[in-house]
């Protein structure tokens, strides 16, 4: 199972609210995902970076410097 969210433009609070929702999915439907997701046209070095943290696989066209 792979959780995905896609957004244009992601910040940290993206990415923890998209890590806190796919536990709240895997809790619903009683099984782990094989794979979190974020696809985003750009993204923050600092959300690319807590992305990496988690686990989270990230595909995007650039990173925003802050």
């Amino acid at each position: 199972m792979y959780l995905v969210e896609v957004k244009s433009y992601v910040d940290i609070d993206d990415v923890l609210w998209f890590y806190h929702k796919a536990g709240i999915v895997e809790k619903i439907l009683g099984r782990r995902a094989d794979k979190l997701f974020i696809v985003a046209v750009e993204i923050s070095r600092e959300a690319y970076t807590q992305a990496r943290e988690l686990g989270i696989e990230v595909v995007y066209g650039s990173i925003a410097e802050d």
